[in-house]
């Protein structure tokens, strides 16, 4: 149990410090990430510009009101970016395994995974944190719901736990990469799914409804907290939803364990 407490501390002082290096070398080009978070402000602007103006004309959705949907896409928008800062770098897994540069992180004295987790940062998160938290706030105080002092509670523990259901299914499917060698396309397919998250899951039919609940439970990165958050449900069961993230990267986890058991190099 030492051996392993000291192990973790080691790879978190080894991660701390190459994300203190990713940032450092983006301010080098200020410019660039100005560019960038300009760029994606654009993007979350004529998103949001575009609902806004169909939902202001139909009044409600589904029982989904302008506001109410706003809350959904600033918690989906900040979950998200929280995603982008710590596992961005995941998305390289399968062009590590194809080109034989795992094999640095394999014998460097750290854990390869933390390694890679914190080997890159997307230059745009910031924009997308300030930009989602204020749409978060805003529209949480307008839709008019109770924000409770449970639900000020609530509502970070849902995030992290929203990042995580992010990253897990992002890091299974990277994985797969160990056996399928190319699934750049497969990758890309669940990084197009995500905008999914950013609309009330009660605009879908039912059967898409028990997919996006199971196999790719975008479901519970923010329909299923923001029922809660905007009092549609008082279930005891939300506050078990927070789980959810930590309880699917488990097993991702194992599945990249298992990847890098039968990794075999290039030799390049």
């Amino acid at each position: 149990m030492a051996d392993t407490l000291a192990g973790l501390r080691k790879s978190a002082g080894i991660a701390l410090l190459a994300t203190r290096m990713n940032f450092r070398s983006h301010l080098v080009h200020p410019g660039e990430v100005l560019l960038a978070n300009l760029g994606a402000l654009v993007q979350a602007v004529s998103g949001a510009a575009v609902f806004m103006l169909a939902l202001s004309a139909s009044g409600d959705i589904h029982g989904w009101t302008l506001a109410e949907w706003a809350v959904l896409t600033g918690f989906t928008t900040v979950a998200r970016a929280l995603w982008n800062t710590v596992f961005f770098g995941t998305l390289d897994i399968p062009d590590m395994v194809r080109t034989g540069e795992l094999d640095h992180y394999l014998v460097r004295p750290a854990s390869p995974l933390a390694l890679i987790l914190f080997s890159k940062v997307d230059t745009d998160v910031w924009i997308e944190i300030v930009v989602g938290g204020a749409m978060l706030g805003t529209a949480l105080h307008l839709s008019g719901a109770d924000v409770s002092p449970a639900v000020l509670v609530f509502v970070p523990l849902a995030l992290i736990g929203a990042a995580l259901v992010f990253a897990a299914m992002h890091l299974a499917v990277t994985a797969l990469s160990f056996w399928l060698r190319q699934d750049a396309m497969l990758s890309m397919l669940i990084w197009r799914l995500d905008s999914f998250s950013q609309l009330p899951m009660s605009f879908y039919p039912k059967w898409l409804l028990t997919v996006f609940s199971t196999v790719v439970p975008f479901a519970f990165v923010g329909y299923y907290p923001c029922l809660y958050i905007l009092g549609k449900t008082d279930s005891p069961f939300v506050w078990a939803l927070p789980l959810a993230g930590p309880l699917l990267f488990l097993p991702a986890v194992l599945l990249w364990r298992r990847g890098v058991d039968r990794y075999s190099s290039t030799g390049s």
